[in-house]
């Protein structure tokens, strides 16, 4: 769709807004030319709005001859009116939207040398300041609507580039997965490597093949083989110089060749001969250069598979942020703190002292396994898309019910639409952490959960009877989660004590202004 097409209802609109315009001035007046020349006028921005739909006539010159139509009608008026001056902004406001700024200078271009052109010549018109100023005036006018349209054009560029930008990767991420599910060894850069090598052997007899990818830091392992190559600086050289040169390396028994795509090293192959093996240096190099364009598909399956892997890592790269820090501030410490109760069971004074650690230790091992449960069922829970909102908040409070033998009241009150899939996530997980804090920082004894969905609104409350809000620790990172959560899908999140008794409340509301009434799922709380 071009420019013409894209804008044909805004411009046949300011075509109709000038004649209207013009038409109560010029009828008032009475005067037959300024008359005859709205008729021409209408007659022209008819064809020119005809004339649009065809895509066989250029724009800029359908656009500069349409602004020299209307600028000798408007000139030819002047010595009885200057009535329909003001259609000159028509045409220079149509070429700052379809053509920005340089279809404006063009346009006006053609305007200026048409109006000096029509007037000069013409004897009855009188040139005195009055007309001169009037001239200058509605050219002014015109001139400010054609920025405006520019601006307008530049603004809806701008949007159109990064919606259409959007469109092209939904497009090549869908064609890419419905292709790797066709490709015979997938997109597995491992499984991959491991046709190259298998490749390799069927020309030489080769041990401890592995495969080297490049990375930010260096070239790294892909896929080892068998048997480890006996010397690794040797065969960091060798990779480096099969890198730098692109070519085939062969030192006493060791090997290095490039895989090759399209005319860039995707990766190195290097290998140990077997001692067995009796073949001259220059045989073996001969034999390696023909193997490196005959597994230049491989390559490309190799370049594909590691690109898709970089795509996956960085897709992925915040949720194992998180998982590392949920690790950190839970089973390590937990399991650091086995370590102190173990030695207190070593160092413990009578059998009665050391049996009551033991059930201790047995107690909180109890806990720290129902935890890493708790967590499990989130991650499996979040790609359970059938489920909605409410109902995959009330299977996430059963199983917390279940494994830490609180209970947990839901309420919910939702709609039968639903919300993006993205934001159901971001919500479950703020819920999710909201309940198990309540467990296993507020030590409740009793959560209340109220969801409420009516897209585009969202309102989830979490209330526990615990001890209320702590002091916050460094190494935690759970709120500010839960915060970037919110804010990444436009969501307000407020965590407070309850009012006048002890207790934590945990509130999120997505699109506030969208709020139903009643929400009869805050009545339970």
């Amino acid at each position: 769709m071009d420019e013409r097409t894209r804008y044909a209802s805004v411009t046949a609109g300011a075509r109709v807004f000038a004649l209207v315009m013009l038409a109560l001035p010029v009828a008032v007046s009475g005067d037959l030319a300024p008359i005859f020349a709205v008729v021409i006028l209408a007659a022209v921005w008819l064809v020119v709005v005809f004339l649009e739909g065809m895509s066989r006539f250029p724009v800029m010159p359908a656009l500069v001859v349409e602004a020299s139509i209307v600028t000798l009608l408007a000139a030819a008026t002047l010595s009885v009116s200057a009535v329909l001056l003001p259609a000159l902004a028509v045409p220079l406001f149509i070429a700052g939207l379809v053509r920005g700024a340089r279809g404006l200078l063009e346009v006006l271009g053609a305007v200026v040398v048409v109006l000096i052109a029509a007037i000069a010549p013409n004897d009855s018109v009188t040139l005195d300041v009055a007309l001169v100023s009037t001239i200058f005036t509605w050219l002014m006018v015109a001139v400010g609507t054609g920025a405006i349209g520019a601006v307008v054009h530049s603004l809806r560029g701008e949007h159109q580039t990064t919606a259409r930008s959007y469109r092209e990767a939904r497009h090549l991420l869908t064609q890419l997965t419905d292709l790797s599910g066709e490709l015979v060894d997938g997109l597995n850069p491992v499984s991959i490597a491991q046709n190259i090598i298998d490749l390799t052997r069927e020309e030489l007899p080769i041990s401890g093949a592995v495969v080297y990818t490049g990375a930010d830091y260096g070239v790294v392992p892909l896929l080892e083989g068998d048997v480890l190559v006996s010397d690794e600086a040797l065969t960091s050289e060798l990779v480096h110089e099969a890198l730098d040169g692109q070519g085939p390396v062969v030192r006493d028994g060791d090997v290095a060749f490039p895989l090759i795509a399209e005319g860039r090293v995707v990766g190195v192959v290097a290998a140990t001969l077997h001692p067995a093996f009796a073949r001259s240096r220059n045989a073996t190099l001969a034999t390696l250069r023909d193997l490196i364009p005959r597994l230049a598909s491989e390559a490309v399956q190799l370049d594909t598979a590691l690109l898709f892997a970089s795509i996956q890592a960085d897709a992925t790269a915040e949720e194992r942020q998180r998982l590392a820090r949920d690790l950190h501030d839970g089973v390590a410490q937990d399991l650091a703190a086995f370590g102190y109760l173990i030695d207190g069971i070593e160092d413990a004074r009578s059998p009665q002292e050391q049996a009551e650690m033991v059930t201790e230790l047995r107690e909180e091992l109890t806990r720290v396994v129902a935890e890493l449960r708790r967590s499990i069922f989130g991650l499996r829970n979040e790609a359970m898309s059938a489920f909605s909102l409410g109902e995959s908040v009330r299977a996430m409070a059963e199983h917390i019910e279940s494994r830490a033998g609180i209970p947990v009241e839901v309420s919910l009150d939702e709609s039968g639409s639903r919300l993006r899939a993205d934001i159901e996530a971001e919500l479950l997980r703020i819920v999710q952490e909201g309940m198990n804090n309540a467990v296993k920082h507020a030590r409740a004894s009793r959560i209340r959960v109220a969801c409420s969905v009516h897209p585009p609104y969202a309102r989830l409350r979490v209330i526990d009877n615990g001890r209320g809000l702590q002091a916050g620790r460094t190494d935690s990172h759970g709120l500010r989660i839960m915060r970037e959560r919110a804010r990444r899908i436009g969501a307000h999140l407020d965590l407070r004590s309850t009012d006048g008794r002890a207790g934590t409340e945990l509130l999120v509301e997505l699109n506030a202004g969208a709020k139903p009434a009643p929400l009869p799922s805050e009545t339970a709380l």
